[in-house]
């Protein structure tokens, strides 16, 4: 017992290192400079094909029933947010995998089997995304396009995104159905009172608000990423910002439902629930002056 607890100790240990500096890699470092890194589910799962392949030959001649213990570096996908269901499910099939084709006691059909369905998912993950890389002088345009970018791939960029199905909860404490706002023009800002550009943003969204006060055929909604409700009212009573204002329950949750990492975070939404993304709040202005891009 003494031998394999101390392998398998040690797989836990080196597969925790090699997951923590890939994510660190390439969520932090990012030398290829990939756009929006954080989104890309390729990553999580090439760092799990590594990680749980490299514990794996560490352990290749520990008993299989001490195996699962190697996916316990696992939790490291919370913070970044991937560890959710049904993804996280890809990501332990994905280990499992790793470990078969790790053990040079399987027979050789078997691994390569293992090898092949590790394959088809790492591509599949890969061109189901855009990787776009930026080039010095990036930035968004007046309409919050992209500029000196480089698109490797986009497949589905025709296809809509289209408002979830997600609760989130207004000042009184009941319940909204973001899928089941008004038929018409929205814009939904991600915002909360801890993010500094946010809150630097927030005088020039309520001007924005107020040169449309009058309009019926636009309307606003924010939502606050805050942990601390009470600090969200506080500053909703004290500011009375014009528009409906919600609260998200489970920020990583509402990031995911709506494909996105990091606020401030503008939303168009049109009559028929599809959506743009824009960082860029004077680029959501340029595109509401603009009624044809509505």
């Amino acid at each position: 017992m003494k031998k394999p607890a101390i392998k398998i100790i040690s797989g836990i240990v080196i597969s925790t290192i090699i997951m923590g500096l890939m994510f660190y890699l390439f969520l932090f470092l990012n030398p290829l400079r990939i756009y929006e890194s954080n989104t890309l589910k390729w990553i999580p799962i090439l760092i799990t094909i590594i990680s749980i392949f490299i514990s794996g030959r560490i352990n290749r001649k520990t008993p299989i029933k001490y195996l699962p213990f190697l996916f316990l570096p696992f939790i490291l996908f919370k913070p970044f947010n991937f560890a959710y269901f049904p993804f996280i499910l890809y990501l332990i099939g994905v280990g499992i995998l790793a470990l078969i084709v790790s053990r040079t006691e399987i027979p050789f059909n078997f691994r390569l089997i293992a090898w092949t369905g590790i394959t088809c998912i790492f591509i599949f993950f890969l061109f189901s995304q855009p990787l776009i890389l930026v080039n010095d002088g990036f930035k968004y345009d007046e309409n919050g396009d992209l500029l000196n970018a480089t698109t490797l791939w986009e497949f589905n960029k025709e296809d809509d995104n289209k408002l979830p199905d997600h609760l989130l909860i207004d000042k009184n404490n009941h319940q909204i159905n973001i899928a089941e706002i008004p038929k018409t023009t929205h814009l939904i800002t991600f915002w909360a009172t801890w993010c500094a550009p946010c809150m630097q943003e927030k005088s020039q969204l309520q001007k924005l608000k107020q040169q449309y006060k009058n309009n019926n055929e636009i309307l606003f909604i924010d939502i606050s990423f805050d942990t601390n409700k009470d600090k969200w009212l506080r500053y909703i009573n004290q500011n009375n910002p014009s528009g409906l204002q919600l609260i998200s329950t489970d920020q990583q949750l509402t990031s995911r439902s709506f494909n996105f990492q990091g606020i401030p975070m503008h939303l168009i939404v049109h009559p028929d629930g599809s959506y743009e993304k824009y960082h860029s709040l004077e680029a959501v202005k340029n595109i509401l002056l603009n009624t044809e891009k509505l």
